[in-house]
């Protein structure tokens, strides 16, 4: 089941947990999702993903609005801004679960992000066949064409270096990436900074 994103080019609403595992149910143990961001300076800023309400990017500046207040962070002083679900292994009890949560992941987090210029991005593919990988605004807009292919079954990797299809530089902000290939249909989210 892929999460399904709403938003606009400079405001994005998270409602659910945005990860391809919020689609499992979590067992007793799971922790709840996070939001994290990392700053250059080692600070670190954690928020419960239920609890953030909007995420605002001006030209400079990161907002993280949540029911108790609104926190700003420089673009230039973030390192990393993260989406984590945490499982407690040690209480999973369900064999099943494991096998299901190691195998719903086929699209993985592009490396590193935010990034600048290019980022990496890894996939699997489960079963040969057609396979697309493409860039998207946040208000549904294609933006690139990374991959449109027949894949063979396995890891892969595409690179995008911020460009859309007509080589063209993007602007500064939030893009989705789309996984279709057999059996797939994952996206995620990562940031571009100029």
């Amino acid at each position: 089941m892929a999460a399904r994103r709403a938003g606009t080019r400079v405001v994005l609403r998270l409602s659910l947990v945005v990860l391809a595992l919020s689609a499992l149910a979590q067992p007793a143990g799971a922790s709840e999702p996070l939001l994290v961001v990392s700053l250059i300076g080692g600070e670190e800023a954690t928020y419960p993903l239920s609890d953030v309400e909007r995420l605002t990017f001006a030209s400079d500046s990161l907002r993280v609005v949540t029911p108790t207040g609104a926190d700003d962070y420089l673009v230039a002083s973030i390192m990393r801004l993260e989406l984590l679900t945490m499982v407690d292994w040690a209480s999973i009890d369900d064999p099943p679960f494991e096998t299901a949560i190691l195998d719903v992941v086929h699209l993985f987090q592009n490396q590193p992000n935010p990034f600048s210029p290019g980022t990496e991005i890894a996939y699997d593919v489960p079963l040969a066949g057609p396979t697309s990988l493409r860039i998207y605004t946040p208000n549904g807009r294609l933006v690139r064409r990374l991959v449109e292919a027949h894949r063979a079954a396995g890891r892969h990797k595409a690179h995008w270096d911020g460009r859309d299809d007509a080589g063209r530089q993007t602007a500064s902000g939030v893009y989705f990436y789309a996984l279709s290939a057999p059996g797939v249909e994952e996206n995620r989210r990562m940031i571009l900074l100029r």
